[in-house]
């Protein structure tokens, strides 16, 4: 399985959530044209969830994208699109000059939000006519800044939980929702995890339990959300020779008996 990314159309909208390494072949091999691409959020800057943003944004650019991308992240955003700029340069200087193209920098709006209320407290990123995102800070050290979406149009509400460990403030954040995506753990795939190290590594099994969400744990919150349609994703294991879909609804069927989607690259799934 490819790291996190996401593809939410709604409102005439083309939205990505989180730049993991494949996006761009990912968006795609899913029938989606970059050129169409109006927004992307990044939830936080741990590498598998923005490896591949300055890509998608410069390939966008090079399939011939003629409106800016509006991109939302935690505060660093500059640093991470500088950086990319930077290692580009030559390419990006040349193909104005050479190809015709309009400057990258005016295909590619960006936004920096940060969670100025409690901790836990949702507050509003974007607010359109037809669609309305919101976010509060979920919990997943040591990142401070890292941030659950909520997107609404009309009488639709999909929730994505970012990388978080189990957050009570998440089920009413996620309150009524017709999805949630949700990251997810396996206790049964933790040593196994931490064996692909090949170092015995305590640290990193003190970093999973601490910073992540087990699938029962997320079977809880999707019960007391009242949400439609639990959506694992971010799966520790991804493996599924090592943990079958089996596993991981057996583990949700704890705690929720509501209709669960175990995620994999490319999963469609419409409202």
């Amino acid at each position: 399985m490819m790291p996190t990314s996401s593809h939410l159309a709604i409102a005439d909208k083309s939205i990505v959530i989180d730049c993991g390494l494949g996006v761009t072949s990912g968006l795609v091999n899913a029938g989606y044209k970059l050129t169409d691409i109006t927004h992307i959020f990044i939830t936080h800057y741990h590498s598998d969830h923005c490896l591949e943003l300055g890509a998608l944004l410069h390939t966008a650019w090079t399939a011939g994208l003629s409106k800016p991308v509006q991109v939302y992240g935690p505060p660093g955003l500059d640093k991470l699109w500088n950086g990319f700029r930077h290692m580009m340069t030559f390419d990006i200087e040349l193909r104005i000059v050479d190809e015709g193209r309009l400057p990258l920098d005016d295909m590619v709006a960006f936004h920096t939000y940060s969670d100025v209320n409690a901790p836990g407290e949702a507050f509003s990123i974007m607010y359109d006519d037809d669609l309305r995102v919101s976010a509060i800070k979920n919990n997943h050290p040591p990142i401070v800044e890292t941030y659950a979406l909520r997107f609404d149009a009309g009488d639709k509400a999909i929730t994505f939980s970012g990388d978080t460990t189990y957050l009570d403030a998440m089920i009413d954040f996620a309150k009524k929702s017709d999805v949630l995506v949700h990251e997810a753990m396996l206790s049964s795939g933790i040593d196994y995890v931490v064996g692909q190290t090949k170092t015995g590594n305590e640290q990193l099994r003190k970093h999973l339990v601490a910073s992540h969400t087990l699938a029962s744990q997320a079977g809880s919150i999707a019960k007391e959300a009242d949400v439609k349609c639990l959506m694992l994703n971010h799966l520790i294991p991804p493996e599924r020779e090592i943990s079958s879909d089996d596993d991981w609804l057996a583990d949700v069927k704890n705690t929720f008996d509501g209709h669960c989607l175990i995620g994999f690259d490319g999963l469609k799934y419409t409202i």
